[in-house]
């Protein structure tokens, strides 16, 4: 049912199809909760913005951890960009580009938690040659590395929705598939909220970052709290998707 695909980097399913995609059609819900999505997105995009821009600053460039803290300061205010404009793209009519803007968070998840767990440098992604990244930054390494956590059929969906000019994008061109867009929203969202996890974790080894992370995370774990206890179609995702870091 491609116009209700929505793709994530969960795993472990613990429903069956027909019940999944009977919860989404249900979940989809009204245009009150179409705008909380909307909003929800904007304002964790904002976030990363804005907490970029602090950790582009927060360290004496003369200092050990500076060129990792501007390599996440950087990936933030990317993430932030994409989130706000895949966001309003998805709501608008415009969902195909509203698509390969989200394919893009889905690569800085990917770089943010392989920085989290310690199988990638951050520095040495800052400042990698285009030959560099082929070798070890590519999407296909950063999910080898994961050992299963990312998947390569979740990567292909993205990138035949919203990534490469396939047909199969098709059913999301002119703005007809609303209830597909809203479904990419709520991935969107997850997304970023993964993606703000890992940037947690990873500022716990640099105490200098983390009056700025605490901070922002008041307003932007907030949004993202609100939303998810509300959210049939995140609910239902969480469900039949586990989270594999969520504790047992």
């Amino acid at each position: 049912m491609s116009e209700l695909r929505a793709e994530n980097t969960l795993q472990s399913p613990v429903m069956d199809e027909l019940e999944f995609t009977e919860l989404l059609r249900s979940g989809i819900g009204s245009s009150e909760l179409w705008r909380m999505r909307r909003s929800t997105a904007i304002t964790v995009g904002r976030g990363f913005c804005a907490v970029g821009v602090m950790l582009n600053t927060a360290v004496d460039p003369k200092k050990a951890a500076h060129q990792q803290i501007v390599a996440c300061s950087m990936l933030l205010r990317m993430a932030g960009e994409l989130t706000r404009a895949s966001a309003k793209l998805l709501a608008s009519s415009q969902h195909y580009a509203g698509a390969a803007l989200l394919r893009q968070i889905v690569e800085v998840e990917y770089l943010t938690w392989t920085f989290k767990e310690g199988h990638r440098d951050p520095v040495k992604w800052l400042n990698s040659t285009h030959r560099e990244r082929m070798e070890d930054f590519t999407p296909a390494q950063l999910r080898k590395t994961s050992h299963g956590r990312f998947l390569s059929r979740d990567y292909q969906d993205h990138c035949e929705q919203g990534g490469h000019p396939v047909p199969f994008g098709g059913h999301l061109l002119s703005g007809q598939n609303k209830l597909g867009a809203q479904l990419l929203m709520v991935d969107l969202i997850t997304h970023a909220w993964r993606t703000w996890d890992h940037v947690q974790k990873w500022a716990s080894n640099f105490p200098v970052v983390q009056p700025i992370i605490g901070a922002a995370n008041t307003k932007v774990f907030s949004a993202l709290k609100k939303w998810g206890d509300v959210d049939p179609v995140y609910k239902a995702m969480v469900e039949r998707y586990p989270n594999p870091e969520a504790p047992g």
